[in-house]
C-alpha cells in the first residue's frame, strides 16, 4: 500500500492505494475532510496521479515544516538581537508549537504561517517596549493576539488612557 497527502487551508487529508494501484482509503489526518473537489484531486487508480498535482507522497511529508524553520528564524532572530544564544527548551517548543498553529489557521497554511511568523520577527522593533524587552517565545505565545494586532493596526486594542483609573479618581475628591 502506498500512501500520499493532500495540504489545504483547514488541514491534512491522507489518501492510501491498494498494492494493485486501486484508491482503498482517504482520511483527515489533521483538521476537516473536504468532500466538495476532493474528487479533481484523487484518481480511482495510483497510476493517474498527475506527478506536479496536489498528491505527494507520505515520505516528501515534513514532521512539521513550519517548526522547524519558524525555529531556526527564531534563533537568528534572537542571537542577532541579543548577542546571546538562546535556550531553547520543551516550554519554547511548546510555545512554538501553538504559535503554528494560530498563524496556521488564520493564514491558510504553513508557508503562510511561516511568512507571517518572519513579519512579526522582521517588525519586532515596531512594537511597544513592553514587548521589545520581553523577547521570549512563551510571553510572545501568551500576546500573539495583541502582538498581531499592534503590527497590523499599529495600536492597541481597547481603550487607550493617558492616566490610571485611581490618579481619575483622586482629581474628582480634590474638585
Amino acid at each position: 500500500m502506498t500512501d500520499y497527502f493532500i495540504e489545504h487551508s483547514k488541514g491534512v487529508v491522507i489518501v492510501t492505494y491498494t498494492n494493485g494501484g486501486k484508491l482503498k482509503a482517504v482520511k483527515a489526518k489533521r483538521g476537516i475532510l473536504p468532500l466538495l473537489g476532493l474528487g479533481e484531486h484523487v484518481p480511482e487508480l495510483e497510476k493517474d496521479i498527475k506527478p506536479d498535482g496536489y498528491l505527494q507522497p507520505v515520505k516528501q511529508m515534513g514532521k512539521d515544516d513550519f517548526f522547524t524553520k519558524a525555529q531556526k528564524a527564531w534563533l537568528e532572530f534572537y542571537a542577532e538581537r541579543s548577542s546571546l544564544e538562546y535556550r531553547f527548551t520543551v516550554a519554547d517548543g511548546g510555545a512554538l508549537k501553538q504559535i503554528g498553529k494560530h498563524l496556521t489557521s488564520i493564514s491558510g497554511g504553513s508557508a503562510e504561517a511561516l511568512a507571517a511568523w518572519e513579519y512579526i520577527l522582521h517588525n519586532w522593533n515596531q512594537l511597544d517596549s513592553f514587548y521589545l524587552n520581553n523577547a521570549d517565545l512563551k510571553f510572545i505565545n501568551s500576546q500573539l493576539n495583541k502582538i498581531l494586532n499592534l503590527l497590523k493596526n499599529g495600536k492597541q486594542t481597547g481603550k487607550a488612557t493617558t492616566g490610571s483609573d485611581a490618579d481619575d479618581l483622586r482629581r474628582r475628591f480634590q474638585s
